[in-house]
């Protein structure tokens, strides 16, 4: 090549760099992601060791489960709901142990009492009669230990952004499975107004199947906000594909106690539809509220990841959007 040929040569070399800068940020991206996954797993396999017992109610294993939960949060800079514990303490009719939410919250950069709402059951059905050859231990892995290490490293994920327009509150619920009490006392002593809540993002189970396409929202009656979600969503990819049997499971979640109340509130599942578009095989879980609900081989954390920034993807979005969003029959999630 001759001088001719210089403006090629630079213009080629400027291009060799650029792909090698991307290569670096696509490294680094992975390893990111690397790290998320490998906390939420650390996370989850703590919450759902023997050690703690199931996490039910009154037992001594959701007080360490708390207390972790509480010490992660205090880890990473949240602000308690008291000024000295982010525990919130309730009692329980019939209990002699008292109960306790765990709350942290990231500040508005205003003066504002506008907040969206975080929420993730840690509570599990602790231990119960041996059945058979399985042991008497309810873990509640996929029940909720996941989604609560989910929510600690999306409290994290938020913690390294620029301060919040509104408010940002994390609640790790106590009781959820024998009553949503967590949620019920929380919605009775918020850190904010309950009439200022923009939206509750609930996180009760969590992607353990691998990267996915696919997401479905609960509930997707009795609200007018589906389409907000998928103009959200569908820049980043993902498909909205909400199966009918999910109309079923309207009053299961702590989204419920928040429906009721007229509050907007989702939990957001991922599908079964590949990266590829290819439908994934049938993964063997252990059923939820059983013994058999454990981490096993067949759990795939690569998925991890990108579910969290779904729902960080998903609470920009009404933290930019806040208003014009209803819940449209509040009685589809009466608790009576």
């Amino acid at each position: 090549m001759g001088i001719k040929d210089e403006p090629k040569l630079i213009e080629m070399a400027r291009f060799i760099q650029f792909m090698m800068i991307l290569a670096v940020v696509a490294a680094g991206d992975t390893s990111v992601c690397a790290q998320v996954n490998e906390r939420v797993k650390n996370h989850t396999e703590y919450l759902a060791s023997d050690e703690l017992e199931g996490r039910g109610r009154g037992s001594t294993g959701a007080e360490l489960a708390a207390t972790y939960i509480a010490e992660q949060f205090r880890g990473m800079g949240l602000k308690s709901w008291k000024r000295d514990s982010y525990l919130q303490r309730f009692d329980i009719p019939g209990l002699e142990k008292m109960e306790s939410n765990v709350v942290g919250y990231i500040g508005s950069k205003y003066s504002s009492d506008r907040s969206i709402v975080f929420t993730a059951h840690y509570d599990a059905y602790g231990i119960r009669k041996k059945e058979g050859e399985i042991d008497s231990i309810y873990n509640g892995a996929r029940d909720n230990a996941v989604g609560v290490a989910a929510l600690i490293e999306l409290a994290r994920n938020f913690t390294k952004q620029k301060a919040p327009r509104y408010n940002l509150v994390f609640v790790a619920t106590a009781a959820e499975e024998f009553g949503l009490y967590g949620s019920k006392f929380y919605l009775k002593n918020p850190i904010f107004p309950t009439k200022e809540i923009i939206i509750c993002l609930n996180i009760d189970g969590f992607n353990v199947s691998g990267k996915r396409q696919d997401y479905f929202v609960l509930p997707r009656q009795g609200i007018d906000f589906l389409d907000e979600i998928q103009s959200a969503l569908k820049p980043q990819g993902w498909i909205y594909n909400s199966p009918d049997w999910e109309d079923g499971l309207n009053k299961s979640f702590d989204t419920a106690v928040f429906l009721e109340k007229g509050i907007p509130a989702v939990t957001i599942w991922t599908g079964d539809r590949k990266k590829d578009g290819t439908q994934a095989d049938p993964i063997p879980f252990g059923p939820i509220h059983s013994p058999e609900d454990e981490i096993t081989e067949h759990w795939n954390w690569e998925g991890v990841e990108e579910h969290l920034q779904l729902y960080q993807l998903l609470a920009n979005f009404f933290l930019e959007n806040p208003d014009g969003i209803e819940v449209t029959d509040p009685t589809l999630f009466s608790q009576n």
